[in-house]
């Protein structure tokens, strides 16, 4: 088993392969990966799109045998609406997480919902990933702030702190027992830092693949393999992490 816990259904694939997984899953096919967390997209440029594209999201992961592990999303400023999408996600879709770009969605991590977004998630066993690695609402410190307030749920920093931002990460992971790190992005330096410097049992690889039609797993593979890890710790973030994370 192989797990990318970082993917998108994103629009070009939805726009060219309505809810059919077949062409998305080949590229996964073509590099041994087995089971993937699928993020949402369309939802998070556009508030009003949220819904549809849970329903489209539901339809394509239904179809995928079980590879595909769909995480819903939301936006805060939309109050019990909000909760109440992501109450249907959970319940009625079976999504196996949730999801937030609070950059790209321009709902803070500070907003009261997101307190209610987290004890919600808890209730329900499933993780909250968040985009990070972007000012000025995006950061490492302050998603670790939210998860301190929360420690029933798991959080995860989705990007590690991008480039800029790794060393944050690992304070921040360092300082929160329920913050993981999705080790998707960081350059060869910073991964090597954040592997050396965190407790790997709650580090999970991850590769944005979804977000075009473009295949990055050529590029986002080897850089795991430059690593030079012990088997251990290969295992541990590529299978068994994941696996307790997403309920595997």
């Amino acid at each position: 088993m192989l797990v990318d816990c970082h993917t998108h259904w994103g629009v070009a694939w939805q726009n060219k392969h309505p809810r059919d997984p077949r062409a998305w899953l080949a590229v996964l096919d073509r590099h041994g990966i087995t089971h993937a967390a699928v993020l949402p997209e369309a939802g998070l440029i556009h508030a009003g799109r949220i819904a549809d594209d849970h329903d489209d999201m539901a339809a394509a992961c239904a179809a995928s045998d079980g590879r595909m592990l769909p995480f819903a999303t939301t936006n805060t400023m939309h109050g019990d609406d909000a909760l109440a999408e992501l109450r249907r996600c959970l319940s009625d879709l079976n999504f196996r997480g949730i999801k937030f770009h609070p950059w790209l969605q321009g709902c803070s991590v500070s907003h009261p919902v997101m307190d209610e977004v987290c004890e919600l998630a808890a209730e329900h066993g499933v993780p909250v990933l968040f985009h990070d690695g972007t000012p000025p609402f995006s950061l490492p410190s302050q998603i670790a702030l939210l998860a301190k307030r929360h420690p029933r749920t798991t959080t995860v920093l989705g990007h590690c702190g991008l480039f800029e931002h790794w060393r944050e990460a690992v304070a921040s992971i360092n300082s929160t027992p329920n913050l993981w790190g999705c080790l998707c992005s960081p350059h060869l330096a910073g991964l090597r830092g954040l592997i050396s410097r965190c407790d790997t049992s709650r580090l999970v690889w991850g590769s944005d693949f979804g977000y075009s039609l473009a295949d990055c797993y050529p590029y986002r593979k080897p850089l795991m393999d430059l690593l030079h890890l012990p088997e251990a710790d290969r295992e541990m973030i590529f299978r068994t992490n994941p696996q307790r994370m997403l309920g595997l």
